[in-house]
């Protein structure tokens, strides 16, 4: 995959990838499991330094970071089940599939370990961290494609999976904004590159062969935008077809300052694994009630709203475009 970093060494432990926070010191009274959808790319690297951050911050407070290194539910879920054992106090997941994870999720909240899901939502989970609003997110990559295009033409769309909770929320309410205000724009392909910058790459090559008419790409997935991009770039393409997502600013500034995308969405990556580690902290603490805020560190204040079944939080949407990007370093 371009552009991956390699931020775990840990091989052959039957959790791979098996990281822990620098806890402060003092008795431990909190121990919490987060699993990202994998490690190993840039874009969770970036993540678990919100997570570090915040477990320095919390008293007696202990956090292990483990994943696997391919975005496969059954890995995930086969982690679990080893981590249920050893009894942690939490485990915050983001699932890579919402309906495959509830049955482990459900077993580990029956041995007495809370769980809640962050990133990716689960079907069963006490508290969700969402990335951002989802109809928010999806309004805005369709007003920052159309923007682009005009009001007609054909566009495509390159997600991860299509039982990734995120992107298959992300495309609902791309599709119902889409056929509200611009039934012009007319979505000829979706197609999954998982978490991919070479898989987004060739499946982006094929789309500008297949639909030569083509106005522009809607990429979903942190990793893949940056493949649409340079086969956009490489197609000379540039301005001819255009290219909005989720990103970081990072894998995007070059693609930015040369006119090959005009914006990226995105969140703030880092305060997400911190406002991770905030709300499991509040949520072990009895602090999570519907409507009523709490502190998140640095962060501020979070209220959480209900949802179809509890409560969540969710953060800001982040615009990046060349004249701003290169405030932004993750």
């Amino acid at each position: 995959m371009s552009k991956r970093m390699n931020f775990v060494a840990l091989t052959g432990l039957w959790i791979t990838g098996l990281l822990f926070a620098t806890p402060v010191s003092g008795a431990e009274k909190y121990h919490i499991a987060i699993m990202p959808k994998l490690v190993g790319i840039q874009y969770y690297g970036v993540v678990k330094q919100g997570v570090d951050a915040a477990a320095r911050e919390l008293p007696g407070v202990k956090v292990t970071w483990t994943g696997p290194t391919q975005d496969q539910v059954e890995k995930q879920i086969e982690m679990i089940e080893k981590l249920i054992p050893a009894k942690p106090d939490l485990i915050a997941v983001a699932a890579n599939d919402p309906v495959a994870i509830a049955p482990v999720l459900r077993k580990a909240r029956q041995a007495g370990i809370r769980v809640m899901s962050w990133d990716g939502d689960a079907n069963f989970r006490e508290f969700f961290v969402n990335l951002v609003d989802f109809d928010e997110f999806g309004k805005q990559l369709v007003e920052s494609i159309r923007e682009e295009t005009g009001p007609q033409g054909e566009i495509a769309i390159v997600t991860t999976t299509f039982s990734a909770p995120n992107q298959a929320s992300w495309i609902a309410a791309i599709k119902k904004h889409l056929y509200a205000q611009y039934p012009g724009l007319k979505i000829v392909d979706i197609r999954p590159a998982g978490e991919s910058t070479e898989e987004a790459y060739r499946i982006t090559q094929d789309y500008l062969k297949t639909f030569p008419n083509l106005k522009g790409i809607i990429a979903l997935g942190v990793p893949n935008v940056p493949g649409v991009a340079r086969a956009i770039k490489e197609a000379g393409k540039t301005g001819k077809v255009a290219v909005v997502g989720n990103s970081t600013p990072n894998l995007m500034r070059g693609y930015l300052k040369d006119g090959t995308a005009r914006k990226v969405l995105l969140w703030n990556a880092p305060d997400h694994g911190y406002l991770t580690v905030y709300s499991a902290y509040r949520l072990l603490r009895g602090e999570i009630s519907e409507g009523k805020p709490f502190k998140a560190g640095r962060l501020g204040n979070f209220t959480p709203r209900k949802d179809n079944q509890n409560l969540q939080v969710a953060l800001p949407v982040m615009v990046f475009t060349r004249d701003n990007v290169d405030k932004h370093r993750f």
